[in-house]
């Protein structure tokens, strides 16, 4: 096959997920590879499947609770990856989220469990950054630069409010749940670039994340590399060593008022 062609490696069972996202990427003029669409009868199977594997410009990965139990996919994807083609992940289910094979797991992926459409659009963003065009945008500087928001998925409705809040400030805010992202690069890796240039981190205090490993270690890398942290109270975690003696904005009994003392600090830092 000569033009460019992304390979979909998926389980049989999740055929009617894949025939849909086939379809989706072919009305986007990205041209995808199956063996259901590429492999005719008479053809050799095993020999097919491996010609159109390694001629592929990148891999999508299906991950869904029948993934996990693929010897194909797993064979697929130690084979592209063996001739360091580009991968990118997507989940369709709790299952898949939780049993992403380990090459996988620390490369940002496409969430399909939700609403189709912004699942798809995150999906052709990283496609049309191995083709060429970055996916990633970097943080608009404003006047103010921008914030890097650390929370729990369970206060988002709490996260809302302050965007809405950073905006009137003419602040910018860099949430890797909304902001463009780089699929092909390593998340850790991608964060620390992130934290680095940010003007201060906020972290979204709450007991979900206290629990939260990632949250934590977005909050003590920002402190070594200088990042103004600014801790947002919204529920009691409970003591908690990590923030023992740290000063925080409350906002837990004052409510929105918290938004004007969180201002003020803000101010205060020379942000």
């Amino acid at each position: 096959m000569a033009r460019p062609y992304i390979f979909i490696s998926y389980s049989r069972q999740d055929r009617d997920f894949v025939e849909k996202l086939a379809d989706e990427l072919r009305d986007a003029a990205i041209h995808t590879w199956t063996d259901l669409e590429n492999i005719s009868a008479g053809q050799d199977w095993a020999k097919e499947l491996e010609r159109g594997l390694l001629a592929a410009s990148a891999l999508v990965y299906v991950s869904s609770k029948h993934s996990s139990q693929s010897r194909w996919m797993d064979a697929e994807l130690n084979a592209f990856i063996k001739k360091q083609g580009r991968v990118i992940p997507i989940v369709i289910d709790d299952a898949g989220a939780n049993n992403l094979p380990l090459p996988l797991r620390r490369i940002q992926w496409a969430d399909f469990r939700g609403p189709f459409q912004p699942a798809l659009k995150s999906l052709l963003d990283g496609i049309r950054g191995l083709q060429g065009s970055s996916p990633i945008a970097t943080p608009k500087a404003r006047s103010k630069g921008y914030v890097f928001i650390s929370y729990a998925d369970e206060d988002a409705n709490f996260v809302a409010d302050l965007k809405v809040f950073l905006k009137k400030q003419g602040y910018a805010y860099w949430d890797f749940r909304e902001s463009e992202r780089d699929y092909q690069a390593d998340y850790s890796l991608e964060l620390e670039e992130v934290i680095k240039n940010a003007a201060g981190t906020l972290s979204v205090v709450s007991p979900e994340w206290k629990r939260s490993a990632t949250a934590l270690q977005e909050l003590h890398f920002s402190r070594e590399v200088q990042t103004p942290v600014f801790l947002l109270k919204v529920r009691d975690p409970g003591p908690t060593l990590a923030i023992a003696g740290m000063t925080y904005i409350d906002f837990l009994t004052k409510g929105k008022d918290g938004f004007s003392k969180l201002d003020g600090e803000m101010r205060r830092k020379g942000l």
